[in-house]
C-alpha cells in the first residue's frame, strides 16, 4: 500500500478521540511556537509578540536573527531562531558563522533550520545530509534543541519524503518540521502523515512540527490528532509543536 493509500485509509481514525473544544484549544496553545518572520518587523512588534506568548504561555517564540536584540533580558517561554533560512543553500561555514552570532545576541533555546532540500533532490543526498549532521552536533554541544526544516512540498512524492526522514532520524536531529512558510506550499496532512510514520517507525524520540498556513484552528486540531494518533503518545510540547504566526488570535 503506498503512503498516500495507508494516509487516506487511516484519515478518518484521526479524529476518535475524547478531546472536547476547550481540551484541543489549550493543547494547541501550550505547543505553540508564535511566529513573526517580517524582515522588517519593528522592536515594537517584536517586544509586543513577547508579550502575547509570555501571557498565554506558548511553547516558544520564532523571530530572525536580526531581532534577536529586541528581546528583553528575560523571556518565560522559549526562544527559538532560523538559520540556512528559507532556501536552505548556505555552506556549511555560513551556517556555522551564524550560529556563533546568534549565541552571541542572545539566549536562544533552539534552532529552527532549514535542511538543503534542493542538494538533497539535485542528486546530492550525503552532501546534504553530512550538512545536516553537522549542525546537529553543533546544536548538540551548545545545548539548543535542532528542528529541520524538511520544506516538505518541494518533494515530489512521500515516499521521497518518508525516506529522508528516516535517514535525518537515524543519524540525528530533536524535531523534523514541514516547512518554511516561504513558499507556495505549505504543510499538508499527507506530508506529515509521511514524517509521522517515519518518526513513529524508528522508536525515536524524534519530535514533530508542523507549519506553513496553520491559520484556522480546525487545521491545528487535525494536525493534532493526527500526530496522537499515528504516535501514540499524549501531545506535550517536549515532542509536538504548530508554529504559526495568526493563530493564536483565533484560539485565545
Amino acid at each position: 500500500m503506498s503512503l498516500e493509500a495507508e494516509f487516506l485509509t487511516a484519515l478518518s481514525d484521526f479524529n476518535e478521540n475524547n478531546w472536547n473544544g476547550d481540551a484541543l484549544t489549550a493543547k494547541a496553545i501550550s505547543v505553540m511556537d508564535l511566529t513573526l518572520l517580517e524582515e522588517q518587523a519593528s522592536r515594537t512588534e517584536i517586544q509586543a509578540l513577547c508579550e502575547k506568548a509570555n501571557f498565554s504561555q506558548v511553547a516558544a517564540i520564532c523571530i530572525f536573527p536580526h531581532h534577536l536584540s529586541f528581546l528583553n533580558a528575560t523571556n518565560p517561554v522559549k526562544v527559538a531562531t532560523v538559520i540556512n533560512f528559507p532556501g536552505g543553500n548556505s555552506e556549511i561555514q555560513e551556517v556555522f558563522t551564524s550560529l556563533d552570532e546568534v549565541l552571541n545576541q542572545a539566549k536562544i533555546d533552539e534552532i529552527d533550520y532549514v535542511f538543503p532540500y534542493q542538494a538533497y533532490l539535485e542528486g546530492h543526498q550525503q552532501l546534504a545530509l553530512s550538512h545536516c549532521l553537522q549542525v546537529y552536533k553543533y546544536c548538540q554541544q551548545q545545548q539548543l534543541t535542532l528542528k529541520v526544516i524538511l520544506e516538505t512540498g518541494a518533494w515530489p512524492n512521500l515516499e521521497s519524503l518518508h525516506l529522508v526522514c528516516a535517514k535525518l532520524i537515524e543519524q540525528g536531529c530533536d524535531f523534523l518540521k514541514t516547512s518554511t512558510g516561504k513558499t507556495g506550499k505549505g504543510a499538508t496532512p499527507s506530508a506529515a502523515f509521511a514524517i509521522l510514520k517515519a518518526i513513529k517507525e524508528s522508536n525515536s524520540n524524534c519530535g514533530f512540527k508542523v507549519s506553513g498556513g496553520i491559520r484556522q484552528p480546525e487545521q491545528a486540531f487535525t494536525y493534532m490528532r493526527m500526530a496522537e494518533w499515528v504516535i501514540g503518545r499524549t501531545l506535550d510540547k517536549s515532542w509536538f509543536r504548530i508554529g504559526a504566526s495568526s493563530l493564536l488570535d483565533k484560539l485565545i
